[in-house]
């Protein structure tokens, strides 16, 4: 999902085998892609750690 944008069928499969409640993999999904945003937010602003 970071490098590529989209999962591959047995990406997700090996995902909902890991996480059978769908509630966890949307969460699982949801903390990846704000993970990203703000890494792609810092780096576009040049933004480093103290």
């Amino acid at each position: 999902m970071t490098r590529a944008v989209r999962v591959g069928d047995e990406t997700f499969r090996a995902v909902q085998s890991a996480l059978p409640d769908a509630t966890q993999v949307v969460e699982l999904v949801g903390v990846i892609a704000a993970y990203n945003m703000v890494s792609r937010f810092l780096v576009a602003l040049d933004i480093l750690p103290e």
